[in-house]
């Protein structure tokens, strides 16, 4: 009896263990699986049409950047620039897009940005245009994006505008499915940033929440269907 109630012991101890470690994980991975709940509906909707769009004139794109920050500005400190901190991003953007004609085309598109030293996670939401501007180069375009980025999905998200204005060029290997290049400007607005400014002669620390703008230079590849 006494080793029947010694197993009883441990296995009701290594299930209490075994809980305890999927409450961790699950609290720290609380912003990864929020991101890939966003992205497994989009594509579950995108699947859907996926047919449709074949036949029509109607484009998804898959797009990765890398973003090279070259400035960032907080209010009521001095800006920094890339010589003072090495800024950094990635990028991963999902954007339905309708060609209205020829030379336009049009699409909302959703996001998962990550902005690097400082750090920043934003989920913006985004239309783009883009406008065949050389008909002797057809595949080369200029596009501009203008969105907000969102946090109420929970998870550790700033709020923010972001835009970018650059130039693309598209690679097609058939009607719809094709590489995506583009290089482009980047501004990307943080609000209600946590900042600590400390008194050196007191030592004292002071806490607010305060607004940032960043400036990059973005680097882009994806695939277009």
């Amino acid at each position: 009896m006494i080793g029947l109630k010694l197993i009883t012991f441990v296995l009701q101890r290594a299930e209490l263990l075994k809980l305890e470690q999927i409450k961790h994980n699950v609290m720290n991975k609380g912003t990864t699986n929020i991101a890939r709940r966003v992205f497994l509906v989009v594509l579950f909707t995108i699947s859907m049409f996926s047919t449709a769009w074949c036949q029509s004139k109607f484009h998804f794109d898959v797009d990765y950047h890398y973003m090279l920050g070259l400035s960032e500005h907080i209010d009521g400190f001095p800006t920094l620039n890339r010589s003072d901190r090495k800024m950094g991003g990635h990028s991963l953007h999902l954007t339905p897009r309708y060609d209205v004609s020829r030379l336009w085309s049009v699409g909302l598109g959703i996001g998962l940005d990550r902005y690097t030293n400082s750090d920043y996670n934003t989920l913006p939401i985004f239309a783009t245009v883009r406008y065949k501007a050389i008909k002797k180069v057809p595949d080369f375009y200029t596009f501009a994006d203008l969105g907000y980025a969102i946090s109420s999905f929970g998870g550790d998200f700033t709020n923010g505008i972001t835009g970018s204005l650059g130039l693309g060029y598209t690679y097609m290997f058939a009607k719809h499915f094709g590489l995506n290049f583009q290089l482009a400007y980047n501004a990307k607005q943080f609000l209600d940033v946590p900042t600590y400014v400390i008194d050196i002669p007191s030592g004292d620390v002071t806490y607010s929440e305060r607004n940032s703008v960043r400036h990059s230079l973005s680097f882009g590849i994806g695939m277009t269907f």
